[in-house]
């Protein structure tokens, strides 16, 4: 089990990792595939199959999606409630991994029984089931983000970052810096 971290620790492991602290002149590797080479963004891994490693020009090309997040921040006796509202530009996770296994209908059912782990360069890890991707409305939230507000992620964030905006505690499943999706077959899964 991966212990909890709380957020200024992440945030900090981030800009350590991307060098901003230390001054490296590179990013941390992806602890998901070391192999990987420079310029990869995205690595999409699944078992039996060649890693799919998506540089900055091969998801710039793929469809976006576009998100608007809206949340009122407490109101105090002195100052009414004010709505924000945060604007996500990316990919939604399902589609990057059946853009992995070739698309279709037949690429979806054979994801039953496939765990889908979003990974960080701090080995920071989240899990989504088929049925969360697939099945439900969620699925529609569930986004590797590029853009927020239409900036580029920063070095602390991304430059690809993940978020399930429908979940009502979204911190556990913030994944920043996001190197790779990894579907793993579940154990003891029906077929």
């Amino acid at each position: 089990m991966q212990p909890m971290l709380d957020s200024p620790f992440r945030r900090l492991v981030a800009l350590l990792s991307t060098g901003l602290c230390a001054g490296a002149a590179t990013a941390q590797a992806c602890p998901a595939d070391s192999a990987a080479p420079a310029g990869t963004l995205l690595s999409v891994l699944v078992p039996d199959r060649p890693a799919l490693r998506l540089d900055r020009g091969q998801i710039d090309a793929l469809p976006r999606t576009e998100l608007v997040s809206r949340r009122t921040v407490g109101a105090a006796a002195s100052a009414p409630a004010v709505e924000q509202q945060t604007r996500y530009a990316g990919w939604l996770l399902r589609d990057l991994a059946l853009r992995a296994l070739g698309g279709g209908a037949a690429a979806e059912r054979g994801l039953r029984g496939v765990v889908f782990e979003a990974v960080a360069t701090d080995n920071y890890r989240a899990y989504f089931s088929w049925g969360e991707l697939f099945n439900h409305a969620a699925a529609e939230q569930v986004l590797v983000i590029g853009a927020v507000d239409g900036q580029l992620l920063g070095n602390d964030q991304g430059p690809l970052a993940l978020r399930a905006l429908a979940d009502q505690r979204p911190g556990p499943r913030h994944v920043r810096n996001l190197c790779a999706l990894v579907l793993r077959p579940m154990t003891g899964a029906a077929k």
